[in-house]
C-alpha cells in the first residue's frame, strides 16, 4: 500500500513539472522575442575565385585583390534573411536590431579585419588623414555597381563585396560595418516611406533634417554630406529617416563644407549656363541686325562682349563637368574649381570659409 502511495506521489510530482515546463515554454514563446537573420558557415566543396577591386580615388587608382572565407559567404548566401518577430513590436525596434546584427554578425570578423588591414595600407602609404580615409571606404562602396531586385531582402557586408552588386540597404550596411568598425560615429537613415537608406556620419555644418548626420548617399558617386533629393525611380526623398545607430566610433567627418560648396556651385554653374547662354543668343541676334545693316562701329563694339560671355559660358559648363566626373575626388575638386572660377565676386558667396 506504501508502495502505491509513492507511486502517487511521484506521478503528481511528474505531472507538475510537466505543467511547469509548458507553462515556461507557453510563456516563452508569447513573450515579444526577435530573431534577426545570422550566419552560420556551411561547408564549401570548392574555393572562391580572388575579389578584385579597382576604382579612381583622389588622383589615383586603387586597385587590390582579397581571398575571402568560402564557408561564410555561402553561409550568408544560404541564410534566412527574414527577421523573426513574435508579439507586438514596432518597426523602430525590430529594424535596428536586424540591421545591426548583419553588420555585426561575427561570422563576418575575419572579413572586415582582412579587408580594413587592406584600407588601412593604402591610407598609410597616400599619406591620408581621417576626412580622406572615410572618403576612401565610401568612394569603394559607392563603386560597387548598384542592383535592385523585386522583393530582395538585405544582404549580408560579405556578400556584397563578394557579389560586386548590391541595392541602397546592402551598400549601406556595407560601408556603416566599415566606418563603424574604424571608429567613426555613423548611423544607418532607413527611409521606410521611400524604400530607401543611406548612411550618417557626425559632421559638423552638415547636419541633415536635424538627425544628427551628415548624408551619405552609397548607391552612386557623390560627395560626403551632400543629401539625395531623388532617387532612381523619380522618387522625391522627403520622409523622415529611421536613426539606427552602428558601433560607439566618436571620429567625425569635418569636410562638409567643401562638400557643400562643390553641390552649390554646381547647381550654380547650371544656372549660370542657362542665363549665359540667353545673354549670347539676344546679343548674337543684335549683333546680326547691325550686320545686315552694315553698321560696322555698332557690331564691333559689341564683339568683345560677346566672346567674354562665350569664354564664361565654357568655363562654367567645363566646371560643371568637372565636378560631375570627379565626385571621388572632394579635395582636389575643391581646390579646382576654387581656382578656376569665371568671375570670383559672382559666386564668393557660396564659399562657407569666406
Amino acid at each position: 500500500m506504501s508502495s502505491l502511495n509513492s507511486l502517487g506521489k511521484y506521478a503528481i510530482l511528474i505531472i507538475t513539472g510537466i505543467l511547469i515546463a509548458t507553462l515556461l515554454m507557453n510563456l516563452i514563446l508569447t513573450r515579444d522575442t526577435i530573431v534577426p537573420p545570422h550566419i552560420e558557415p556551411q561547408t564549401a566543396a570548392f574555393s572562391l575565385p580572388a575579389v578584385i577591386y579597382s576604382f579612381p580615388f583622389e588622383d589615383f587608382t586603387i586597385t587590390f585583390t582579397s581571398q575571402i572565407d568560402p564557408t561564410v559567404y555561402f553561409g550568408a548566401k544560404a541564410a534566412d534573411k527574414e527577421t523573426i518577430i513574435r508579439g507586438n513590436i514596432s518597426d523602430d525596434i525590430w529594424l535596428p536590431r536586424t540591421y545591426t546584427a548583419m553588420v555585426n554578425d561575427p561570422a563576418q570578423d575575419v572579413f572586415f579585419t582582412q579587408l580594413i588591414d587592406t584600407f588601412r595600407s593604402i591610407r598609410d602609404k597616400e599619406h591620408l588623414n581621417d576626412d580622406e580615409y572615410l572618403e576612401l571606404m565610401t568612394v569603394m562602396v559607392q563603386s560597387i555597381p548598384y542592383e535592385s531586385i523585386s522583393q530582395n531582402p538585405p544582404k549580408f557586408p560579405i556578400e556584397t563585396y563578394v557579389d560586386k552588386s548590391g541595392d541602397c540597404d546592402d551598400k549601406s550596411l556595407f560601408l556603416a560595418g566599415l566606418l563603424s568598425r574604424e571608429g567613426y560615429n555613423v548611423s544607418l537613415l532607413s527611409f521606410s516611406t521611400e524604400s530607401h537608406m543611406a548612411v550618417g556620419v557626425v559632421c559638423p555644418g552638415g547636419e541633415y533634417k536635424q538627425t544628427g548626420y551628415a548624408f551619405i548617399e552609397t548607391t552612386n558617386l557623390s560627395f560626403v554630406g551632400v543629401p539625395t533629393n531623388h532617387l532612381r525611380d523619380g522618387v522625391v526623398l522627403l520622409s523622415n529617416p529611421l536613426i539606427i545607430r552602428v558601433g560607439n566610433g566618436t571620429k567625425i567627418y569635418g569636410s562638409c563644407n567643401e562638400s557643400q560648396y562643390l553641390d552649390s556651385f554646381y547647381d550654380l554653374s547650371e544656372k549660370k549656363v542657362d542665363e549665359l547662354t540667353g545673354q549670347i543668343e539676344a546679343l548674337k541676334s543684335e549683333m546680326d541686325g547691325y550686320y545686315a545693316q552694315r553698321d560696322v562701329q555698332n557690331y564691333n563694339q559689341r564683339v568683345p562682349t560677346y566672346n567674354r560671355f562665350l569664354q564664361m559660358r565654357l568655363r562654367y559648363a567645363e566646371l560643371h563637368n568637372y565636378i560631375l566626373d570627379h565626385q571621388y575626388d572632394r579635395k582636389g575638386t575643391y581646390v579646382y574649381v576654387k581656382g578656376n572660377l569665371p568671375d570670383k565676386g559672382e559666386v564668393i558667396s557660396l564659399d562657407p570659409g569666406n
